[in-house]
This record gives structure tokens, sequence and C-alpha cells, in this order.
């Protein structure tokens, strides 16, 4: 606009002087255009420039992600790093947007010392228009670091919902999240190694817990089934102490009536572990049944954690202390329902054992963010109520994912990988 002002003003200022010479308007006129023209050519290849920036940017932060990304999960060399972020750069370059820019170098910076990747580019976009007013080239250098932490090892404590609404579709969804293609075990325990430890283990839940091997060592040796409930005392319920005993211990199904809706059949509790291949077998193996208990959910995510059951667990899945600031601990409560069963018994989504295991699961959350955990809650085309209740068990509202389909919930457990695994830009 402001060209366009300014050639204006200048025309009209040439028609005042309609009396002068011919040979001084046609002067004036000749250097007012050339002055219009490079100004307007210095607009034009501004905006190309802009565009190639933008590009270049985009690049860069994709090659010094990738290089950062295999550093962190493989110990890549530097020259493994370098080429990979070269690889990566050239790869993102492709495309109309690039073809402007002329690429004078690229400089791949590794810092051990700040477990960072830097990617400099210099490069420039030749004008066209902006030639006329003397202007041949427009620089556009770009620099992109990505840094990463393997300083710490990694606990989680997966809560999976298996309930009867999870049928069909949702549940192959939920296993696609976890197991499949760049999912979480793809992120968190690549099939290159990693050089920290990163253990998960899985907390299954339906109207009831099936404890599997560990269901004779929680129950006090009653729930030879596999199936296990709540505490006998719902007082301790929001409590991590070890279930040693017959006043601590859970509670089998013989204990909580004949009545009481079956824990799943085949989704078991599985302690922590860093075998990827039986964690994708296990979740692929999995069906649905009965209702919402999740508050035994979230409570058996926390006992995976716990080291108040390393007596429990087996030597390979015993949980860290507190005390141990070398490791992350990370609870992730996954569900599509309304909480809603106490017992093995449920009155529907807002009677009174609704509001029971509602209350419950809030109390276990708080005392697991107490302990130092880290909290994320993803809903899967869940009721406002039940993520009311994701949000509050959260450790903080972005740690809260509502995810409407499929691609929605991989993509929630895709960023709580990456956030975990610390990978990061840094301007």
């Amino acid at each position: 606009m402001l060209e366009k002002v300014i050639c204006a003003a200048r025309s009209f200022q040439g028609t005042s002087f309609a009396k002068a010479e011919d040979g001084t308007i046609a002067i004036i006129f000749a250097l007012t255009a050339t002055v219009c023209v490079g100004i307007t050519g210095l607009a034009v290849d501004y905006g190309r420039a802009v565009q190639t920036n933008a590009k270049i940017a985009a690049a860069a932060d994709a090659g010094a992600l990738a290089a950062a990304k295999a550093m962190r999960d493989s110990g890549a060399t530097d020259a493994q790093a370098n080429a990979i972020a070269l690889q990566f750069f050239h790869e993102n370059m492709k495309g109309s947007k690039a073809t402007a820019a002329t690429i004078n170098n690229i400089n791949v910076v590794i810092d051990h010392q700040k477990n960072s990747v830097t990617v400099d580019v210099d490069a420039s976009v030749d004008t066209v228009l902006g030639k006329v007013a003397g202007v041949t080239k427009i620089s556009v250098p770009k620099s992109a670091a990505a840094m990463y932490d393997d300083s710490k090892d990694i606990e989680i404590g997966l809560q999976l919902d298996v309930t009867g609404s999870m049928a069909g579709q949702k549940m192959q969804d939920l296993k696609d999240a976890v197991a499949g293609h760049n999912g979480l075990l793809d992120i968190m325990l690549p099939s290159s190694g990693r050089r920290n430890k990163v253990r998960i283990g899985y907390a299954p839940f339906a109207a009831g817990v099936n404890a599997g091997d560990y269901a004779m060592a929680v129950s006090d040796r009653r729930a030879a089934d596999g199936c296990a409930y709540e505490r006998h005392n719902l007082l301790d319920q929001s409590s991590e102490v070890a279930p040693i005993g017959p006043v601590l211990s859970l509670r089998a199904k013989s204990e909580v009536g004949r009545s009481a809706m079956d824990c799943p059949r085949d989704a078991k509790v599985l302690a922590m572990t860093n075998d990827a291949t039986l964690l994708r077998n296990t979740i692929n193996s999995w069906n649905v049944s009965s209702a919402t208990a999740g508050h035994l959910g979230t409570a058996w995510a926390w006992y995976l954690l716990s080291p108040e059951w390393k007596s429990i667990w087996p030597n390979s899945a015993e949980p860290a202390s507190y005390s141990d600031h070398k490791t992350k601990k990370v609870a992730i409560l996954m569900t599509d329902g309304l909480y809603n069963t106490v017992g093995g018994q449920s009155n529907g989504d807002y009677g009174s054992t609704a509001a029971q295991s509602v209350q419950i699961a809030l109390s276990t959350c708080a005392a697991m963010k107490a302990k130092g955990i880290t909290v994320y809650t993803v809903g899967f085309q869940a009721p406002t109520d039940a993520k009311s209740t994701l949000t509050a068990c959260a450790s903080d509202p972005s740690k809260f994912y509502d995810a409407t389909n499929g691609d929605l919930l991989r993509a929630a457990f895709r960023a709580i990988a990456n956030e975990l695994n610390n990978l990061r830009l840094s301007r």
C-alpha cells in the first residue's frame, strides 16, 4: 500500500507541472517509475522470502529433533546424528515453497554437555523484481536447537478401561494407541533401545481387577479366581499401604457377594517391564467385560509404582523409592465412562456407587500426586462428568486429554510419550 501511495503522489505531482519542459518531465517520470518498480518488487520478493524462511525453519526443526531423538534413544554417534539431521532437513525442504531458497551452508552442532543438537542454516533467496532497486539477494538464515533428557529412568503405571462400553472399534483404537505403529510402546521402548531405563505396567479394570499371578498375595490367599476388589475397609482404599494380612488385603469375589460383577477374564495386571513384545502381545489379547470401577484402575496404576508394594512384584518390576530423584514416576489414567461401580455393584451413573467411586478415585489421585507421581489422564469419548473427574485427577489441566475419536486417542498417547521423553525444541 505504501508504494502505491508514493507512486500515486509522484504521478499527481507530474501532472501538476504539465507546463514544464517535456524532457524534464520524462526524466522525473523515469526516476519515479524506477523507484516504484523497485519498491513493489522488493515487497513481492520479501513475501517470497518470508514463505521460504518458514519452510527452512520447519526443516531445521525436523532435523534437530530427529538427530536428538536418535542420540537419546539409541546413542547415535556424532557422525550418525549429523547425517540424520541433514537427511531430515533435506527431506522436509522438498516442495514448492522451498524452490526459491539457495542453501549456502548447513552446520550441525552437537553439545553433549547440554544434550542438544543445533542445526544452523545459511540460506538466501534471489530477488526477481528487487534487482531494479539494486537488491539481488535476501538473506534468510535460520537456527533450530533440540534438547533431550536421558538422565532419568521412567516408571509408568497405565490404567486402561476394558469395560463393556469399550467393545468393538473403541477397544481396537486403544490397542493401536498403546501398541500400534508409533504408539506409546514404540516411542517409550524403541527397538534400538535407549540409554535410560523405562518400564511400563498395565492396570486394566472393569467391575473389578484381574490380579492374575498376584491375586493370592494381595487377597490374603482368598482370590483363587484372580479377581480382586476394594480393601476390606473402604477408608483404606485410597492408600498405597501393602495388602498384607486380613485387614489390609483386597477383597475377593466371595467377600463382595455372589451378585458382584466379574473382573476381566483375560485382561490381567502386568507388572512393570521393559519387554515391548510382552507388553504388545498382552494388550492385543484383551477383550472387554462388565462395568466401570474406575477407582480400582487408578489404585492399581499406583500400586504398580509404589515402593510399598515391592514385596508383591517380581524383582525386575520392583518400583524405585520416592526419594530416588533419578526416577520419574508416572500414572496414565484412561477411561471412556463415568466411574459407577463399587464392590462389583452399580446403581447407575448418578447413584450412590457412582458418587463413591468418583470420590475414592479423586482421593487416590490426590494421594499419588502428594508422593510426587505425575498423573496424566485421557478421556475417550467420555461424558462431561467423567471428564471432570479426569481433569481433577490430572497433575494439571494440560495433562488431561479429551479424545473424541480414535485418531485423537492415538495422538494423546503419542503426546504424553513425547513429553515424558523430554524431547523439545529450544529457541
